[in-house]
């Protein structure tokens, strides 16, 4: 690299390759999530990652390059541990959120990417650039939004449960309670009681 056109070549390639790989990965998720409204998310998000890729192959028009993708490691980590999720436990709300967490450490790994890769091209001015750049940032961060209200859902859905077990262990020691005041009084301590009665 000899300049600041370079650098962003670079880092557009870079961004090629994590939208590349978040295309195949996606399907997966799609097909480990329990809840319907998670599965409607992450496909929409799907359709819109192609779209992303096109607006990238666009930018690169606007650099005078073809369109290539330079391997990301770091999208390609972040993938590996979202789908370590989709081997572990049972589908259900509890494993949703673990693939929000995933499907949002990715949506921040590429805010982070955008917006440097935006700043490099407002410094170029390269407004074109900048524009498809800056609806792809959006739009990832509409995303990032939507995942989060997705898991306040069922945090709500998870605390509940927590709650009515609790509620049901309270039950229990009421009960346990009840039958201990129940226990009949010995016939002695009644006869002790009635005396000491009498002599006041």
């Amino acid at each position: 690299m000899e300049n600041l056109k370079d650098l962003l070549v670079e880092e557009l390639k870079d961004i090629y390759s994590a939208e590349k790989q978040i295309v195949k990965a996606l399907p997966k998720m799609i097909k480990g999530a329990d809840s319907s409204e998670l599965k409607a998310a992450l496909t929409d998000h799907l359709e819109v990652t192609k779209e992303h890729v096109t607006r990238l192959d666009e930018a690169f028009s606007h650099v005078e390059q073809k369109p290539k993708a330079k391997h990301c490691k770091g999208m390609e980590g972040l993938l590996i541990e979202g789908a370590e999720c989709l081997e572990s436990g049972e589908a259900g709300p509890l494993r949703d959120l673990q693939i929000i967490g995933a499907a949002q450490r990715v949506e921040h790994y590429e805010m982070a990417a955008y917006g440097a890769a935006r700043t490099m091209a407002e410094h170029l001015q390269l407004t074109e650039v900048v524009d498809l750049l800056s609806q792809t940032f959006d739009e990832e961060q509409e995303a990032d939004h939507k995942l989060t209200d997705l898991a306040e859902a069922l945090y709500g859905e998870v605390a509940g449960g927590t709650s009515a077990d609790m509620a049901s262990v309270e039950d229990d020691e009421m009960d346990d309670t009840d039958a201990s005041a129940a226990v009949p009084v010995p016939a002695s301590t009644k006869r002790k009681g009635a005396m000491a009665s009498g002599r006041s």
